[in-house]
């Protein structure tokens, strides 16, 4: 599957606890956005191979292996077909951690890519709040999982989400509060209706 029956796509990337699921949720909430994450197609690897417990570093280590394996496009291609089955049309797409993703994502039509970035010490202080049961819980356990997410010392298949920021077509700050991101989100919009007038038809608020 080619992608051609999802008319609109944007992608989400940014380090660990960014706030990557709160823009999301905004598009969703205002813009009538259905969101889905590669992760998902891990998370089902990681369950279809018996593997246990789901922690951070098990998904880390699954995603690199398929890609590995299949490709540094794979969980792009896999959720794309995901996507088109389940008859998506409007879709952002959270959990791109590799540039083979990126790649592979911008050749399909009415795809852009937004990057959200935050300082580290924030991240982790959302992090701790969040209290996802695969996140790390204390200070160097999120060093060392962020660093190997942002691609250090990761080979070309690896988590490099520090690469995929730096080919992504807008950039969010997210250091102050919820509502001054929703404004940088409202300005990225703002950025690419200018950018691809095509998509001013998806950008009437719902709410």
């Amino acid at each position: 599957m080619s992608g051609d029956n999802l008319k609109y796509i944007i992608g989400i990337v940014g380090p660990l606890a960014c706030g990557k699921g709160l823009v999301a949720d905004y598009l969703v909430t205002h813009y009538g956005f259905v969101t889905f994450s590669l992760s998902f197609i891990v998370h089902q690897e990681v369950k279809n191979r018996g593997l246990s417990p789901t922690t951070r570093g098990l998904l880390q280590d699954t995603g690199d292996d398929l890609r590995q394996k299949y490709g540094g496009d794979i969980l792009a291609k896999r959720s794309i077909n995901f996507l088109e089955q389940e008859g998506s049309h409007r879709v952002v797409l959270e959990g791109i951690r590799n540039p083979g993703e990126v790649i592979y994502l911008k050749t399909l039509p009415n795809f852009v890519l937004m990057a959200v970035e935050a300082d580290r010490s924030l991240r982790y202080q959302r992090l701790i709040e969040r209290n996802k049961p695969w996140d790390p819980k204390d200070w160097q356990g999120f060093l060392k999982i962020d660093e190997r997410d942002l691609g250090k010392g990761q080979v070309a298949d690896g988590q490099q989400v520090g690469k995929c920021i730096e080919i992504a077509d807008y950039s969010i700050s997210n250091n102050k509060d919820v509502k001054s991101l929703y404004d940088e989100v409202e300005k990225v919009i703002d950025e690419i209706v200018v950018d691809r007038p095509h998509f001013k038809e998806i950008f009437h608020k719902t709410e």
